[in-house]
């Protein structure tokens, strides 16, 4: 019986290793995962800004920094990622994209290198899809995708008619549901941060402008409030997302 036991406790001791073993090993790729995101945010801002050299560095550092996260896990993923069937490709096709990104910046091509580089955050949004995991980039990414559907259907003042502000209201009202999600998403290390708050305001405060020049009914002042949501969001991604 005291054999048994013995064994019992051998097992369950070994299981709790394993498990916690494995939940370290998803957080280091969080980390390294996100210290490779900040470089390449940077990448992103510096390419729409149109600062080649700026765009060039950070870039540059987002392929060091990814090419260690393929050295450490493309053969050993995390357990959570460890079916997925699109696991290394994914993680090679991030670095080709980088690749192919810096060769743009170096042609001059900033706003074609910003754009490529947009399906880096395509793939590793669509990485955690397959596998149920959610992070906060992901909040992030999903008030971005409403966002730029707004900015980019044509709402100037001329097309701001009573159908057009029905149509932003709706928008409006998704884009404060998914700031409310960013908030409450938010990591406990940022919800200490002075530089996090501030800019989380800032995002509201962009929404609370475009909900009052909806209310106003100015097309004037409805498209400049869609305008301003930019700003906002970006100086959050850029340093936070």
């Amino acid at each position: 019986m005291k054999k048994f036991i013995l064994i019992a406790a051998c097992l369950s001791a070994a299981l709790v290793s394993s498990v916690q073993g494995g939940e370290n090993r998803f957080q280091q790729f969080n980390a390294d995962v996100d210290s490779a995101y900040g470089a390449y945010r940077k990448a992103l801002f510096q390419t729409n800004m149109k600062d080649a050299e700026k765009s060039s560095q950070a870039n540059s550092s987002f392929q060091d920094l990814w090419k260690k996260v393929i050295e450490t896990y493309s053969l050993q993923p995390p357990e959570v990622f460890s079916s997925d069937p699109k696991w290394t490709e994914t993680l090679i096709s991030i670095s080709e994209i980088a690749e192919k990104s810096s060769e743009l910046i170096k042609d001059g091509q900033l706003t074609e290198a910003h754009e490529h580089l947009e399906a880096v955050r395509d793939n590793l949004s669509n990485l955690r899809k397959r596998n149920s995991v959610i992070v906060f980039s992901d909040h992030i990414n999903n008030y971005h995708e409403v966002m730029e559907g707004l900015l980019t259907a044509g709402f100037t003042p001329d097309k701001i008619d009573e159908s057009a502000v029905n149509e932003i209201r709706g928008k409006l009202a998704v884009l404060k549901y998914l700031a409310e999600a960013i908030r409450e998403h938010s990591p406990l290390s940022y919800r200490g941060n002075e530089q996090y708050q501030q800019l989380e305001i800032a995002l509201f405060a962009s929404l609370g402008n475009l909900d009052q020049a909806v209310q106003s009914g100015k097309p004037e002042d409805i498209g400049k409030s869609i305008r301003m949501l930019k700003p906002a969001y970006a100086k959050l991604f850029l340093n936070f997302g």
